[in-house]
């Protein structure tokens, strides 16, 4: 005789035809929201482009017209205490920058060459030229760009701002994330680490069914009859099980959800074509798409796939007149694409790479890592355009003015989206556990949305 399946093992063995992937990011509805907003928002929602590799600051939004003068000079003693393992940086000589920078907008900004379509927002974008962190290898890199620290174990941003407001969706993740390839950190840095499951980065393919396994393996019917059953079971006697239950219910409605919310076919050709038609620009479209139906945070990984990384530690120039035209549309379609529906205005995106690259030659006209001082941008959600905020000095090496080191970084997102990083906390083992640790500061929020609170 068959024994009787109790409620756990209902759990266990049956899967709904959902695979685990599609439910890291369903159980939100059950788990409250850890805190309501600390401020008032100028965001909802998070789109961050994320350049995996490091792009060139002084080859994209950081033009250095004395570093071209001092073409293949002997690096500054200044230069000679980077921290790096690839080259003898005394032996290093300047090179600087093969492209143009043309005067943009309204605010005069200058914007690479390399950009031509980006050149079309300079009005719309923030430039933020101080970036700095002290990692400059990638995978601490990466996780300090992520989650505000240099070795994996802490929650990624997209799960802190799931954690902190809860999702908007009840059919969709409160955070997804995109890519064209493998990260060199891992997928952990997306993760949710010691914050609930469901607050954990659900990452669509990059070819195929966007997320695996969410076609019902089952019938609609024999589905709901299921889960009427296992409402049956020990009802309410596990808080655990309900809140797993309750993502089942979710998984089943976002087999009908989540296939519409991806499709881009859907959208007018003209819709289309404003943001091209490679990879990233349809994950672009897709990005807006997801914010749009309520998902609280999307993340496009872009450079991932080998011999498209913006690590350009070879041919610099050569590969970044590629990488730039490659991403160069889709940027500039989402913003336009944003704007026109009124969305810019509560939806906060972000351009930036883990770190920036040195202004000297490394290898075969290469550069090298440089997390000393690097740029990045965002655009929307109460963020002002047509400023750039901060510098480097004269060839693009160190912040030097309105540093915004990257724990600063994190806090001004953390603001813009209503929340305090000082509040926004999580008792773990006896310690009181934020995003930025026990630094950070969102000094440029005044700028960057003109309020002073």
């Amino acid at each position: 005789m068959q024994p009787f399946m109790n409620r756990r093992e209902m759990l266990k063995h049956s899967g709904l035809g959902c695979g685990l992937l599609a439910l890291h990011g369903l159980m939100a509805e059950s788990a409250p929201a850890a805190s309501q907003p600390h401020f008032p928002a100028t965001a909802k929602n998070v789109i961050w482009l994320f350049m995996h590799g490091g792009p060139s600051q002084m080859d994209t939004f950081d033009p250095k017209p004395l570093l071209k003068e001092l073409h293949g000079q002997q690096a500054p003693a200044s230069f000679h205490d980077i921290q790096t393992s690839f080259t003898d940086v005394k032996k290093q000589k300047l090179l600087g920058s093969e492209f143009g920078f043309s005067k943009c907008g309204a605010s005069g900004m200058k914007i690479s060459d390399g950009f031509r379509h980006m050149q079309n927002h300079a009005d719309d974008i923030a430039v933020l030229r101080s970036l700095h962190h002290e990692d400059f290898n990638h995978n601490p890199a990466l996780w300090v760009m992520n989650s505000g620290h240099n070795r994996a174990g802490r929650p990624s941003m997209g799960s802190w701002l799931s954690y902190g407001l809860g999702h908007e969706a009840n059919n969709l993740p409160g955070f997804v994330v995109m890519t064209d390839g493998a990260m060199k950190a891992g997928g952990g840095i997306w993760g949710n680490a010691f914050l609930p499951a469901s607050h954990q980065g659900t990452k669509l393919n990059a070819s195929g069914p966007p997320i695996p396994n969410v076609k019902p393996s089952m019938a609609s019917q024999q589905q709901l009859k299921m889960l009427r059953y296992m409402k049956q079971l020990d009802a309410g006697t596990n808080p655990e099980l309900e809140a797993r239950i309750k993502s089942y219910e979710l998984a089943f409605q976002m087999q009908a959800s989540a296939p519409e919310a991806l499709d881009i076919h859907t959208e007018s050709k003209a819709t289309r074509k404003l943001y091209g038609d490679n990879q990233f620009s349809q994950q672009c479209l897709m990005a807006r798409r997801l914010v749009e139906r309520g998902v609280r945070m999307v993340q496009v990984y872009n450079g991932c796939s080998s011999g498209d990384e913006w690590d350009t530690h070879h041919n610099n120039f050569k590969r970044h007149r590629k990488l730039m035209r490659n991403v160069d549309q889709g940027c500039a379609g989402l913003l336009a694409d944003l704007k026109s529906r009124g969305m810019l205005e509560d939806t906060l995106v972000i351009w930036s790479g883990e770190f920036g690259r040195t202004p000297t030659t490394e290898k075969s006209h290469g550069r090298d890592h440089n997390p000393y001082g690097f740029c990045g941008w965002m655009a929307g959600g109460g963020v002002q355009g047509g400023q750039v905020i901060g510098s480097t000095d004269e060839i693009g090496f160190r912040a030097t003015e309105d540093k915004v080191h990257v724990h600063d970084f994190h806090s001004t997102i953390l603001k813009l989206m209503g929340l305090d990083h000082e509040e926004l906390s999580v008792d773990q083992n006896g310690l009181e556990m934020r995003l930025t640790d026990l630094h950070g500061h969102h000094d440029i929020y005044g700028k960057l949305t003109g309020r002073t609170s």
